[in-house]
């Protein structure tokens, strides 16, 4: 199958069958967990048994830390607090196509497959990384072409609090770190939100028992081993790595830097570019 064929196949066949879905009144935590279980970053939440809203690991980390929020015990508050809505969706018969132009349009690496307003299957980053691993037109378009580039990144001292806040203005999910000019890593969503996550689980309601989250710097959650290739790989090799490392993101690394990343919206980019040169 080509980009062509796959692009007309219903997402639905494409997509995971086996995807987090829970009531949207289970506590942040036992959704987390599930997520945890999943090797995702993501949950459908529903009521009544219908698709609400969708719950990811950056809502998690931009929610968790306010006011609102900061003092509380994350097995005592509900998963809708988290939830994004209204929920884009698509219908068990949409094409590929249709999926990836949501996803591209509102920068975001899943959508629900509903039928008559039920989830039935949930389109992921993995699913993409898993057809373009295995498309003809990948093996042969470079992750240069394709590629987004690093615009900033952070050290080993930089705070979790800044590293939040730049994802947020650059709309990304992941930074490299860099020691002393040396790239060493990357932090991105899931480092922060482990993070995050172990905090309010240790403070249970009280936060000044243990060191606040903002002297939380990189160190204490650099990820040292995520999966990189070179700038004159196949997009294909990265989908792949993605998949064998189960990352959100494949670093682009030129001789010793990084330069830029592959993620599911680039992978999406590239499908939606029917597999050519943008």
């Amino acid at each position: 199958m080509g980009v062509k064929e796959a692009l007309e196949a219903r997402a639905f066949e494409i997509a995971s069958k086996e995807y987090p879905a829970m009531d949207k009144d289970y506590s942040l935590a036992e959704v987390l967990s599930v997520i945890d279980r999943y090797k995702t970053d993501r949950a459908i939440l529903t009521e009544e048994g219908k698709a609400r809203g969708i719950m990811t690991l950056r809502d998690v980390i931009f929610k968790l830390g306010t006011m609102r929020t900061k003092q509380a015990y994350i097995g005592g508050i509900h998963a809708s607090s988290f939830m994004s809505e209204p929920l884009v969706s698509i219908g068990i018969e949409a094409s590929l196509r249709e999926a990836l132009e949501y996803m591209v349009k509102g920068d975001f690496t899943s959508v629900p497959v509903l039928r008559n307003g039920e989830p039935v299957a949930l389109l992921q980053r993995w699913d993409l990384a898993r057809l373009v691993s295995d498309l003809p037109e990948a093996a042969d378009a470079r992750v240069s072409d394709h590629m987004r580039s690093f615009l900033v990144s952070v050290n080993l001292q930089t705070r979790i609090f800044h590293v939040r806040q730049l994802l947020n203005e650059y709309s990304i999910s992941v930074v490299p770190v860099l020691d002393e000019g040396r790239f060493i890593g990357v932090v991105g969503i899931d480092e922060i939100a482990n993070v995050f996550i172990a905090y309010y689980e240790a403070a249970r309601g009280e936060p000044k028992r243990i060191t606040p989250l903002k002297y939380v710097v990189v160190a204490d959650a650099v990820k040292l081993r995520p999966p990189i290739v070179d700038p004159e790989a196949s997009i294909a090799e990265a989908a792949a790595k993605m998949l064998e490392k189960r990352y959100r993101a494949a670093i682009v690394v030129d001789g010793d830097m990084p330069v830029g990343f592959i993620s599911g919206v680039e992978l999406a980019r590239f499908l939606l570019e029917g597999g050519l040169k943008p």
